[in-house]
């Protein structure tokens, strides 16, 4: 059975608008709840109950309609049959003159219990019903007039709205204010009668009636000449501003122009609210030039602005200003969750309340993503608490400060290096604050070092006194027969990645990556490295080289360095006897050893070629340790991470269905500028974090274990490291990135195991990247991009939203790409960017390297989840250099010079290529000269009108100079 909605009954029928709004809040509430008892203390509606029941006994309404006439057993018997039952019908019981305490007194509180309360003072509803009609001053004066009744208020309304039909009024009537704005700002209908006097009248009222325009303000704001469409939609539009900024505050505004807002209507304000919103959004131009306007007049409200006093939204610039510099000073004052709160509202990509003044505005977008990841450095901070919290006496100690640091500490550490790598990729002059945030950079490097420095002490004080060694199941020399061995016993192929320098957090942060694949088992586990933390004694641990829980050491007499362990008949000391080792313990027909580079270069079909015979197959990457000893460490850690997501898609799609994911060794990230080295002996004596030594000596400062103690095999003598993460004084430069000691950082390692239960399936979805230079920005270049599908072979279901990609520059070594911020439907994280498919976006990206150059960029995919066509765009961007080249070269550099002219074919045949080709490998070429080649004055004129688009496609700078009235083009940078 269908039912039709009752019709809404007319605005004369119910006695006017005011009893019409009356009658839609009722009907709205009944469609709600049910049942809805009236409580109606003054007996103001009595009248228009009676009309309501009409018009319900006549079947005008959608529920029933029941009122107390004196009687308590007349209403309960009309009640009869209506609100008995176990279904609710729609119902309103009036009881006028009863309020919540009388109405418990009479027979009816039962009813009432079972019903939702309803009540409306007059006041209120006048407002509700004229607000957005009338001008807010006409409601507040008939408001004032005493005696005020429901049947005056429905002829006081009615006869405003019959003055404004007919004409240009009716008409902005039928209009949304937004609508009206459109057509201002846009040359439309209303902009066109603006000329005349009575239309710009009835614009004038209605505005009033909308957003509730003073005549004040329009005297304040509105030019002396006669005003245009635009200088109309600016008065309307400031004030709207003005509004939501005060309905944002937390306090009373100062300035006196702003004294109004506060009797203004909660449905004006809206209107001003929405208003403001969808001139952010339709006219951006427009509204940062009202906004900046209109803040000039209040200046008495900048001065005073507090950012404690202000709302979540930046409805003037003065307010980004003021809450940029006050997160800092929370900063100052390690007031962190103040800080993440309000940099968590203008950066967080789920946050509505994203400030405006951030959207084209790439350096404020950083300097807030450097608050954010600052602040949460701090949060991280505090919640892991000053101690690792296990006492030296208690019985399992080290397990339990590795489950402790696993649980608190590893935040710590992996929002430590997010920090320090946004901070290289970020912190540029440019940006606004640049030296207080520099400073409170600083300030947090300083905050960390004093809590690892605290765990360090701790940790190393229960090593000292329950041992060094941990349990079997968390040593690393246990590591390969334990976990590794038992997963290549299987059918099939099993990978073992053993990554240089992957520290605990990072293993985390892919275990998260990780954990949601389908039908898939990932487990991460914590295991001590052994000591010390370096390459020659954790990359040749995981090797299978221990006997009985003990290792035979090799050592160097010269040096007293670790050359190696012994293993039956020979020495693993390189990743040659490493795989003889692990082949030897696993068996199968082969083990291929490839390097990380080697993996994500070669497409699936020939990897599985390369593992069809084997248990195992060893991916060794050393990515991460050798640019943390390059000191470009940050500038990296997100890139081999991709790589190791991306050879995991590889191989899996190659067949191999369990990994393992483990390390020699953490690190430490240290300042450069850090105070003074730690002194212990001769400075060529210790390595940065520790120190072999014959003798048995203490020293402050230090810790000290004996190499027998570590159930070390062959070689006598001690080990001492620093009980804090100094470093020993070497007498070389300091370095940001060690590793060589005794702290959580360095010792705990991730085993990362990933199990899957089913083959991977084939994506039949081929995407494409389309790309372009556009206007780069404080010194940050800029791509606009989009994804697009160019092929789908077969029905697909699961085609995903959004696609990784990353940027790297094809023809030219040694060269960093620093991903810095994104403008439209894509954001950067974990050093990747993450597009939505099908929509642009721009990237601001910013290219370093050992030289001036121009260089391609090419835009691809990752990490392999996907089939991404990459997209390489013609123009070619400046890279800044770093540091100077060991030697000046004296040719042009690679790429650059004649005999490296890939980058001409991207020129016209004509005398372009010569003029670039001469540039390349001359210098310079003067306008003469040029001419000849082109072909002549006219040739010439074509060339300098095209000259930019040229210029971006060479691997150099070029400039114009004039010089004694002779016009030149320079090449600049390297060559």
């Amino acid at each position: 059975m269908t039912t039709t909605a009752a019709p809404q009954p007319s605005t004369v029928g119910l006695g006017g608008p005011v009893s019409a709004s009356l009658e839609a809040d009722l009907r709205s509430w009944v469609r709600r709840q049910g049942v809805v008892v009236w409580l109606d203390q003054a007996g103001h509606y009595g009248g228009f109950v009676d009309r309501l029941q009409a018009l319900s006994d006549a079947g005008a309404l959608p529920y029933e309609v029941r009122a107390f006439r004196g009687s308590h057993l007349a209403l309960m018997m009309a009640l009869d049959g209506v609100a008995a039952g176990t279904e609710k019908v729609p119902l309103v019981i009036y009881l006028p003159g009863f309020t919540e305490e009388t109405v418990r007194q009479t027979p009816l509180f039962e009813l009432y219990a079972a019903g939702v309360r309803y009540r409306k003072a007059l006041d209120t509803l006048v407002t509700e019903a004229a607000a957005g009609r009338v001008r807010p001053d006409q409601i507040a004066s008939f408001k004032a007039q005493p005696d005020m009744t429901l049947a005056g208020a429905d002829a006081w309304l009615s006869a405003l709205l019959d003055d404004a039909e007919g004409g240009i009024a009716a008409q902005l009537q039928a209009m949304k204010p937004t609508a009206v704005f459109d057509d201002l700002l846009t040359g439309g209908f209303v902009a066109g009668r603006i000329s005349k006097l009575d239309d710009e009248d009835a614009l004038w009222e209605r505005f009033g009636v909308w957003v509730g325009l003073p005549d004040s303000w329009r005297d304040t704001t509105l030019p002396p000449s006669r005003p245009r469409a635009e200088d109309v939609a600016f008065v309307a539009a400031s004030w709207a501003l003005c509004v939501e900024y005060v309905d944002d505050l937390k306090r009373a505004p100062v300035s006196k122009h702003l004294a109004r807002v506060a009797d203004l209507p909660r449905p004006v304000v809206e209107t001003c609210r929405t208003v403001a919103a969808h001139l952010r959004e339709r006219h951006p131009g427009f509204y940062q030039r009202t906004a900046d306007e209109t803040e000039a007049l209040l200046a008495d409200e900048v001065d005073a602005a507090r950012a404690e006093d202000l709302g979540k939204v930046d409805t003037f610039r003065f307010e980004e200003d003021k809450v940029l510099k006050a997160a800092l000073a929370a900063l100052d004052r390690a007031a962190y969750d103040l800080a993440a709160e309000w940099s968590d509202m203008r950066v967080d990509p789920k946050s509505t309340s994203t400030s405006f003044w951030l959207r084209d505005d790439p350096t404020r977008q950083s300097a807030w993503q450097l608050v954010r990841d600052a602040a949460r450095l701090g949060q991280t901070i505090a919640r892991a608490g000053e101690r690792i919290g296990v006492g030296t006496s208690d019985g399992g100690g080290l397990e339990a400060a590795v489950s402790a640091y696993v649980e608190r500490g590893v935040a710590v550490d992996q929002a430590h290096r997010q920090l320090e790598q946004r901070r290289m990729a970020l912190l540029y002059p440019q940006l606004p604050e640049f030296e207080t945030l520099r400073t409170r950079l600083d300030g947090m490097r300083r905050a960390w070092r004093v809590w690892a420095d605290a765990w360090a002490r701790e940790f190393n004080a229960l090593c000292k006194a329950q041992g060094f060694l941990a349990g079997a199941s968390q040593q690393q020399r246990m590591l390969f027969d334990q976990v590794v061995k038992p997963l290549t016993q299987e059918a099939g192929t099993t990978a073992y990645f053993v990554v240089d320098a992957l520290r605990f957090e990072m293993g985390e942060e892919l275990y998260r990556q990780m954990e949601g694949t389908p039908a898939t088992t990932v487990l991460l586990k914590p295991r001590l490295a052994e000591l010390p933390t370096v390459t020659e004694v954790g990359m040749n641990v995981l090797a299978p080289v221990e006997k009985n829980g003990r290792l035979h050491v090799s050592m160097a007499s010269d040096t007293g360095r670790v050359q190696g362990f012994q293993t039956g008949e020979f020495r693993v000391s390189d990743p040659e006897t490493r795989k003889r080792a692990m082949h030897d313990r696993v068996g199968g027909g082969t083990c291929p050893w490839l390097t990380l580079e080697e993996v994500v270069s070669r497409d699936s079909t020939s990897l599985k070629r390369s593992v069809a015979q084997a248990r195992l197959v060893v991916v060794h990457s050393q990515e991460i340790d050798n640019a943390g000893e390059k000191g470009v460490g940050p500038a990296v850690f997100d890139h081999v991470m991709q790589k190791l997501r991306a050879a995991w898609h590889l191989l899996r799609d190659a067949g191999v269905r369990r990994f393992v994911f483990t390390s020699d060794h953490g690190f430490l990230l240290l300042e450069d500028s850090v105070a003074s080295a730690q002194a212990h002996g001769r400075r060529i004596d210790p390595q940065r974090r520790h120190v072999f030594s014959p003798v048995a000596a203490d020293h402050a400062g230090e810790v000290r274990v004996a190499l027998a103690d570590l159930g070390y095999e062959g070689v006598n003598g001690h080990l001492m490291f620093p009980e804090t993460t100094a470093v020993f004084d070497t007498g070389r430069r300091s370095m940001s990135f060690v590793h060589g000691g005794n702290s959580l950082q360095e010792r705990v390692i991730p085993v990362l195991t990933v199990v899957h239960r089913t083959a991977a399936g084939g994506s039949s979805v081929q995407y494409g990247i389309e790309a372009e230079a556009s206007e780069g920005v404080a010194g940050m270049h800029c791509i606009e991009a989009k994804v697009e599908v160019l092929a789908q072979r077969s029905l697909d279901f699961g085609i995903p939203k959004d696609i990784e990609l990353a940027l790297r520059v094809p023809d030219a070594e040694g060269v960093q790409v620093e991903l810095c911020q994104t403008r439209g439907k894509a954001r950067i994280a974990g050093g990747v960017v993450v597009a939505t498919v099908g929509e642009r976006f721009e990237l601001f990206f910013r290219l370093s390297g050992a030289v001036d150059a121009r260089a391609l960029i090419e835009i691809y995919h990752p990490s392999a989840v996907a089939d991404v066509v990459p997209c390489v765009p013609d123009a070619r961007f400046a890279v800044t250099a770093t540091r100077a080249p060991v030697s000046p070269p004296s040719t042009p550099a690679a790429g650059i010079g004649a005999g490296n002219a890939s980058w001409l074919e991207q020129l016209p045949e004509s005398g372009v290529r010569q003029v670039f080709e001469h540039l390349a490998a001359h210098g310079t070429v003067t306008e003469d000269e040029a001419a000849v080649m082109l072909g002549g004055p006219r040739g010439l004129r074509r060339f300098a009108l095209q000259f930019e688009a040229y210029a971006q496609k060479v691997p150099f700078g070029v400039r114009i100079d004039v010089v004694a009235g002779v016009k030149r083009y320079v090449r600049e940078g390297s060559g």
